[in-house]
């Protein structure tokens, strides 16, 4: 990657990511070829290596001197909790309209095993940690409203194992299926009782089921016409990721 900023604007951090960048996409890579691709000078890329060798995360072959990167970065990437690509899609715009329209917005996906967790929000005072539940959690109504029948079905039997009987209640009396329904015929949103908040599926290009939920701050009469506009924006800005467009119903 080159970087087009003068060396002196960068300070020594900064610089030392960019060369630990570079190692990373190109190593082994030499020095004077990481001067090239930065545009940093001699004695700043050496002094990155150089700090770069001391935290443990690179060193130089024998020999030929070349970077790379060593088992103890690799560890550390391997250990580190990654936020999931589609997730930095989506919440740089999720965080712009919910500040402009007072709104908060939370995260969430569907894992391996049928496990809804939330994994981010718009609001620092809510709990993340809380589980949702496969069956009576309107995001995982959201989700499974995009979802073909058989995922649905071999989803909620593989659950069924764990669930409590009220969940597994719900599922054979039908009342699920009723809420995906309701959620089709919401343009794929799942509104909660009193249309304080509504929850819009998506997924990405390998099929890693999710959804967004926004929820008012404060619950108003105009409040389902916002959370059905904000909706369409997020659709608007990230149609490869919101593959369905939500339809704005007033009631």
């Amino acid at each position: 990657m080159v970087m087009k900023k003068e060396a002196a604007q960068i300070g020594a951090a900064a610089r030392a990511f960019t060369v630990l960048e570079v190692i990373l996409k190109n190593g082994p890579i030499k020095p004077a070829k990481i001067c090239e691709m930065t545009q940093l000078g001699r004695s700043a890329v050496h002094r990155s290596i150089h700090l770069l060798v001391e935290q443990g995360w690179v060193r130089t072959q024998l020999g030929d001197r070349a970077c790379i990167a060593t088992y103890q970065f690799d560890q550390l990437a391997a250990d580190a909790n990654f936020s999931q690509p589609v997730q930095d899609q989506i919440y740089p715009i999720l965080k712009e309209l919910c500040t402009a329209h007072y709104l908060h917005g939370d995260i969430a996906f569907l894992f391996g095993g049928g496990i809804v967790r939330l994994v981010e929000s718009t609001d620092s005072k809510y709990d993340i940690t809380q589980p949702l539940s496969l069956v009576n959690s309107d995001i995982s109504t959201a989700i499974f409203s995009i979802m073909e029948r058989e995922q649905i079905t071999r989803l909620s039997t593989i659950a069924m194992k764990t669930m409590e009987d009220d969940e597994k209640n719900d599922i054979i009396s039908g009342g699920l299926a009723m809420r995906i329904v309701k959620a089709r015929e919401d343009g794929n949103m799942a509104w909660d009782y009193n249309d304080s908040y509504v929850s819009i599926p998506f997924y990405d290009k390998t099929k890693l089921y999710g959804a967004v939920r926004l929820r008012q701050k404060y619950v108003s009469k105009t409040g389902r016409q916002t959370l059905s506009y904000v909706a369409t924006e997020l659709h608007r800005h990230l149609p490869q990721v919101f593959k369905n467009k939500p339809v704005i119903s007033p009631r």
